[in-house]
């Protein structure tokens, strides 16, 4: 990783935004701007979009795209690159607006994917995730053929590129002729599972995704965690939990997940619910998100 040399040429990243902490998100798009050519920060609708609006306009090479509404991270991530495709990218690098990034981060990834693609048919690089509260390791995943997960926790000192199945979109890098040939996200999924998905169909294409050990983002997923036995469970808002619990079953009719994959995410994500209503002060409005994540999960999926 060191005497990196930085080659931006063709390389754009994209942030979604959703009323972001304007300090985080500049954090953020300071550390990108010597290593990217462009960034793009596609907002869904924040009610402060208008400092969103002051924070780009003083950086180089950032446009944003301000959504009137709400549309969900996949759409807001098809909106993305749809327009660094049209503004010539070749290589994109997806972000969620709390990510932490090194300042040898992105060059790196690059290095991997193109030297990845001489031996392999590749979707994408992630980096190794360390909570930026707790200071843990998140896993990685691989899936066997039948979808059974083989876990993995990085140290932090391994070298080379960990095959994986499955990568959280942030921090993920991959190609504008990558997402031409696998599609883009399911703007259907809103936000949960989007990336999940999107990995599962690119797997099913024939392609290969890898970590690189070598490059570790600080991430934090969730508003807050609680411990539970020897786990601590993850506590989002309630309409978030509901797209979590619909798309579970969303997961579990598509022929390129794993049912056994889609029957363990649809059992978690019961259980984890069952603790929070029985848990958590908002006891009714917990059940009732339950109830019509069930009952939107049965309703028609179909490709948007």
């Amino acid at each position: 990783m060191n005497n990196i040399s930085f080659d931006v040429s063709g390389v754009f990243s994209i942030i979604i935004t959703y009323n972001p902490k304007v300090d985080y998100l500049r954090r953020l798009v300071t550390e990108l701007a010597m290593q990217v050519e462009r960034i793009i920060v596609v907002d869904n609708g924040s009610g402060n979009v208008a400092d969103l609006s002051v924070l780009c306009g003083q950086q180089r090479h950032i446009q944003l795209i301000a959504l009137p509404t709400n549309m969900g991270i996949a759409q807001a991530q098809n909106i993305g690159f749809n327009a660094a495709k049209k503004s010539g990218a070749e290589f994109l690098v997806y972000f969620d607006q709390d990510s932490v990034v090194s300042k040898q981060f992105i060059q790196p990834l690059k290095n991997a994917f193109l030297s990845l693609s001489k031996l392999h048919k590749v979707a994408l690089v992630a980096p190794i995730f360390k909570d930026e509260r707790h200071g843990f390791f998140y896993p990685l995943i691989f899936l066997n053929k039948y979808g059974l997960r083989r876990k993995v926790i990085p140290t932090g000192s391994e070298v080379q590129p960990i095959p994986i199945s499955i990568a959280i979109s942030s921090g993920t890098f991959t190609s504008v002729a990558v997402m031409n040939a696998v599609g883009g996200m399911r703007s259907d999924f809103f936000i949960d599972y989007v990336d999940i998905e999107w990995c599962l169909r690119a797997g099913r294409a024939g392609y290969s995704l890898f970590a690189i050990p070598g490059v570790c983002m600080l991430h934090s997923i969730g508003d807050r965690s609680i411990p539970f036995l020897k786990w601590r469970l993850v506590i989002h808002s309630e309409w978030r939990r509901y797209y979590r619990i619909r798309n579970g079953f969303f997961m579990l009719r598509l022929a390129h997940v794993p049912k056994i994959l889609a029957l363990r995410e649809v059992l978690i994500n019961v259980v984890h619910q069952a603790i929070l209503i029985l848990t958590q002060q908002n006891k009714a409005l917990q059940l009732k998100y339950f109830l019509r994540g069930v009952r939107d999960g049965f309703s028609p999926v179909d490709r948007p």
